[in-house]
C-alpha cells in the first residue's frame, strides 16, 4: 500500500510539473516576437499579407513595403507544410478581415515538408484550425500533446520563436551570392515538381475563404536561377488555376542577373528587390494610396 501511494504521488508530481512548466513555456510564447505569436496576439494588422515557404520570404518585407508604401505582414516559413499555410491565412483573415492584398507563392503546394507538422503542436492552443490538422495528419503527436504540455514544445518552431523572443523576426532573408562552382553546373542541374492534389486543395481553400471575404488573392511563382531547369512548373500553375480559378502570375525567370541569387531556388535580397518591384509594375501588388492599414 504504501509502494501505491509513492507511485501515486510521483505521478501527480510530474503530472502538475508538465502543467507548470508547459504553462511557463506558454506564457513564453505569447510574448514572443515571432510572426505567429504576433498575430495572434492581436499585432499583425497589415495591408499585404504574404503567405509560403522560404522563396515567400524572398519577398522581403521592407522591399515591398518600400516599394508600395503599404503595411506587409509574413506567414512564411522554410518549408511551410501548406495546410498549415492555409489554416493560418484563415485564422489571419478573421482576425484582420481589413487586409489588401493576400500573396501566395505557390511552390509551397510542392515544396511542402510534412515532418515539420508536428512544429505547430506550439501554437495548437491558439487556433482550433491548427488542432484539427494535426489530429487529423499527425494524430500520435496530436494525443502526446495533449498527454503532456511540455510535449508541444519539443520542436524547430518553439525554438525559433524563443530565439525571437525579444526581437522582431523581421531578417527573414538570403543575403548571401550564389557561387560561381554552382553557376557552372547550373545547366547540368534541375528538379522535377510534383504537385501533390491534396496540396491543390488546401489552397483552393485558401482562395475559396479570400474569396468569400472578398479578399483580394494573388497567386504567383517567384523566380528561379537562369539556367537551372524546374521542371512541372507548367502542371503546377495549371492545376491552380483549374482549382481556384485565379490566374497564376509566373515570375519564374523574369531575373537574369546570375547575382540576384544565393542558390538555384531562392533569390538574395537584391532579387527579391527586383521580383518586388516587377510585381508592383506589373499591378500584381498593389501600391498606397488614401487607404490606411487596420481602417
Amino acid at each position: 500500500m504504501k509502494k501505491a501511494s509513492w507511485i501515486i504521488l510521483f505521478l501527480a508530481i510530474l503530472f502538475v510539473g508538465d502543467r507548470l512548466i508547459g504553462w511557463v513555456f506558454q506564457q513564453q510564447i505569447t510574448k514572443s516576437q515571432f510572426r505567429y505569436s504576433r498575430m495572434y496576439r492581436g499585432e499583425g494588422q497589415a495591408d499585404i499579407l504574404i503567405v509560403g515557404n522560404s522563396r515567400g520570404l524572398n519577398f522581403y518585407q521592407p522591399s515591398v513595403e518600400q516599394a508600395t508604401g503599404l503595411k506587409t505582414f509574413s506567414l512564411c516559413y522554410y518549408s511551410m507544410p501548406c495546410e498549415i499555410a492555409t489554416v493560418l491565412t484563415q485564422d489571419y483573415l478573421d482576425k484582420y478581415p481589413n487586409i489588401r492584398t493576400v500573396l501566395v507563392e505557390i511552390t509551397v503546394i510542392e515544396m511542402s515538408d510534412d515532418k515539420l507538422l508536428p512544429g505547430f503542436t506550439t501554437y495548437m492552443p491558439y487556433s482550433p484550425r491548427i488542432d484539427s490538422v494535426l489530429k487529423d495528419k499527425t494524430e500520435d503527436t496530436w494525443y502526446y500533446s495533449k498527454f503532456s504540455h511540455i510535449y508541444r514544445f519539443n520542436n524547430e518552431v518553439f525554438q525559433r520563436a524563443m530565439y525571437y523572443r525579444n526581437k522582431l523576426d523581421d531578417d527573414w532573408y538570403f543575403d548571401r551570392t550564389i557561387s560561381q562552382d554552382l553557376i557552372n553546373q547550373a545547366a547540368h542541374r534541375s528538379v522535377e515538381f510534383k504537385v501533390p492534389d491534396k496540396h491543390v486543395n488546401d489552397i483552393k481553400l485558401l482562395a475559396d475563404y479570400c474569396r468569400a471575404k472578398n479578399i483580394n488573392v494573388k497567386f504567383v511563382i517567384g523566380p528561379f536561377f537562369p539556367g537551372y531547369t524546374v521542371k512541372g512548373l507548367d502542371v503546377l500553375k495549371r492545376k491552380v488555376e483549374a482549382a481556384t480559378g485565379y490566374p497564376v502570375y509566373d515570375y519564374s525567370y523574369s531575373i537574369k542577373d546570375n547575382n540576384s541569387f544565393s542558390d538555384y531556388l531562392h533569390a538574395n535580397l537584391k532579387g527579391g528587390e527586383e521580383i518586388v518591384n516587377i510585381m508592383v509594375k506589373d499591378g500584381v501588388l498593389p501600391v498606397a494610396n488614401k487607404h490606411v492599414a487596420g481602417k
